[in-house]
């Protein structure tokens, strides 16, 4: 219960932190918004598929809003403000909209996550590392729901929270602290996925550390979780004046999620920007290339469709290259003035052989 106003000098209850917090929330949901419209029209115009991770993101960018729209109604209640000014009234909806909001807050995180599991399961699906999937898979969905009890069962019964029932609380800082620190391991451990694949690439260091860059933007994530956990510091060694903290939370909750959609949605986007060039080195290519070459068996064959066993016969030159426009990539990872320095995923190889059969084995 908020304490006699009149204990407290009137400046100190007209200060109001919530101003500053939704125009904050507002801008990076918007910001992500407006990347993950980008990204789907960047998969449509430019790759012509929509995968598992892109609508995953959707999900995770509508609950986004929904979030916006809870953390609001926190605001509305008083979180921004000091307690001693908040009428007593609003302080049980204040804490239901904040509960609501921690697990839309979890739900929203997990969903991202799948995403990019989902995106890492496209780029290499090789049986070790889809094991790496399969675990991190497993543990996230583990902590992801061990969160949601936390914040469901914090009091019991939950009433006891906004002193709508008599009961026992966990400590405000066992909830937070603990459910911070089980964010920040499992956004690192998405951030460090992709790291597998760098690592085996055979290419310079220069173009790891390009590739690295576009796929490991989800430091920023790593990043806003921290700012995160360190703004509810106050929350638990001021409980007496808690609400007035709350925004400060809110905000980086959304800036949180907003950095992980906008994270994900980079890798897609490089589609939307590397297209031009891509052009310009197939129209290259074709120029240059030996107009003969496809009467003499140059063809482009799906992967799935490649034989299972050896190709072998009579056969006195044999090569491959992996080719495609918007009809054949999945994803444009990396694209350079010259085929060996480009780093795609392809779903059609061009096989051209210069003479001799083949058959399968």
């Amino acid at each position: 219960m908020a304490a006699p106003t009149q204990d407290f000098p009137p400046g100190f209850l007209a200060e109001d932190r919530r101003p500053q917090a939704i125009i904050g929330m507002a801008v990076a949901t918007a910001v992500a918004g407006v990347v993950v419209l980008t990204r789907v029209y960047a998969r449509w115009r430019y790759i012509q598929k929509f995968g598992l991770d892109d609508s995953l993101i959707c999900v995770a960018m509508a609950v986004n809003i929904v979030l916006l729209a809870v953390m609001l109604q926190v605001l509305r209640f008083g979180a921004g403000r000091h307690l001693a000014a908040i009428d007593p009234l609003n302080a049980p909806p204040l804490y239901k909209w904040l509960v609501a909001g921690q697990l839309i807050y979890m739900f929203n995180l997990y969903i991202c996550r799948m995403s990019g599991l989902a995106f890492y399961a496209r780029l290499n699906n090789m049986p070790k590392y889809v094991f790496y999937l399969r675990l991190s898979f497993g543990f996230i969905t583990a902590v992801y729901i061990a969160q949601t009890l936390i914040i469901a069962l914090q009091c019991i019964p939950l009433a006891t929270l906004w002193g709508g029932a008599k009961g026992k609380c966990v400590s405000t800082m066992v909830v937070n602290i603990v459910t911070a620190t089980l964010t920040i391991i499992c956004d690192s451990i998405v951030l460090l996925l992709p790291m597998n694949i760098i690592f085996h690439l055979k290419a310079k260091v220069a173009r790891k550390v390009a590739l690295a860059i576009i796929l490991c933007f989800g430091a920023f994530a790593v990043v806003t979780s921290v700012c995160r956990m360190v703004a509810m510091l106050p929350v638990v060694n001021d409980p007496s004046d808690a609400t007035w903290h709350f925004a400060v939370v809110l905000a980086w909750s959304s800036a949180e999620i907003s950095a992980a959609i906008i994270a994900l949605s980079l890798p897609a986007l490089k589609a939307l920007f590397g297209s031009t060039f891509s052009k310009e080195k197939s129209s290259s290519n074709n120029s240059n290339s030996n107009p003969n070459s496809r009467s003499n068996g140059a063809s482009d064959v799906p992967m799935d469709r490649i034989p299972k066993g050896r190709i072998y016969g009579d056969v006195k030159a044999y090569s491959n290259s992996v080719r495609g426009g918007r009809n054949t990539s999945e994803e444009v990872l990396w694209v350079t003035s010259t085929d060996e320095d480009s780093i795609e995923v392809k779903r059609t190889v061009r096989v051209t052989s210069s003479v001799g059969t083949y058959k399968r084995g």
